[in-house]
């Protein structure tokens, strides 16, 4: 009798038996094991967690339930949310969270995330219409958005607990206004835009104004104390002068003569376009009829 296809069909059925036997929990993930639709719990009644690595189970018996333990992003559909002054806001938020209790999180979510998720939007929204709803539009966007942030993310965080749940960050993403009022409140913030530059253009020529007489008060004071100066220079310089001339006139009086009569020539031949109408033996032209001052 021919046992080779009995020992190859024993050798098959070991090979299934024990890959059914194994199963691996990747670096990313935590494992459950259910057997007969019930968790798997360690001597102390709490559900066994499986840590990644290849691990043994009963083949055929138990199922396996893994969890993704990488941080989950929840981005859902941006809210309509009034403010405490009575304005309608569109309101997109995200949430980032993660596993904290795996055994928690299994029992209430049977390990689906998108059941998660849908915890985390209610919680989410109704944390943020309370908060909005006691803040006018200017807080909420000027003011407070870094406090109202976190304590949106704060009242969130103290319920996901019971979901087995760390909330990791919540941002609010967009803050707009509805579609049907959008525009009016556009024009509204150009008009009050355009009012405010009105005023900051009407401060702006007063202090101008203000500063353009001030620079000319300051010049008309400059100006006269350089006159003044001018004036004690030209005077000095004019004192000067004389006594120069006078101790000319001691020393060489005709030399004086000729120096004064060079300023007479000077002053009357200033301009090309002067003319002189003189007779040719006039004295004013004794030292060019004798150059070489023989007189």
């Amino acid at each position: 009798m021919n046992k080779a296809p009995i020992f190859g069909f024993l050798a098959l059925l070991v090979i299934i038996v024990i890959s059914s036997s194994l199963f691996i929990v990747k670096e990313q993930q935590k494992g459950f094991v259910l057997r007969f639709s019930q968790v798997l719990k360690d001597n102390q009644g709490n559900p066994e967690v499986y840590e990644p690595g290849i691990h043994v189970k009963i083949p055929f018996v138990d199922r396996i339930q893994l969890l993704d333990s990488r941080i989950q992003t929840f981005d859902g559909k941006a809210d309509r949310i009034t403010t405490a002054d009575k304005t309608d806001l569109i309101v997109d938020t995200y949430v980032k969270w993660r596993i904290s209790d795996y055994a928690q999180f299994y029992l209430r979510t049977q390990g689906s995330v998108d059941r998660a998720n849908g915890f985390v939007d209610r919680f989410v929204d109704a944390s943020t219409r309370a908060r909005f709803g006691t803040r006018d539009i200017e807080e909420l966007i000027y003011k407070d958005r870094d406090e109202t942030i976190k304590e949106i993310k704060s009242e969130v965080a103290s319920k996901t607990p019971e979901l087995g749940i760390e909330v990791v960050d919540i941002q609010v993403k967009k803050v707009n206004y509805p579609d049907e009022i959008r525009g009016k409140v556009f024009q509204e913030m150009i008009s009050e835009r355009a009012e405010f530059a009105s005023a900051n253009r009407a401060e702006g020529s007063k202090e101008a104004e203000k500063i353009r007489s001030q620079t000319d008060s300051q010049t008309k004071i400059i100006l006269a104390e350089a006159d003044r100066k001018a004036r004690e220079i030209r005077g000095q310089a004019d004192a000067e002068a004389a006594k120069i001339y006078a101790e000319t006139y001691n020393t060489n009086p005709e030399f004086y003569a000729f120096l004064r009569s060079l300023d007479a020539y000077r002053e009357s031949f200033k301009s090309s376009d002067d003319v002189l109408v003189i007779k040719p033996d006039s004295e004013f032209f004794k030292y060019f009829k004798d150059a070489e001052g023989s007189n």
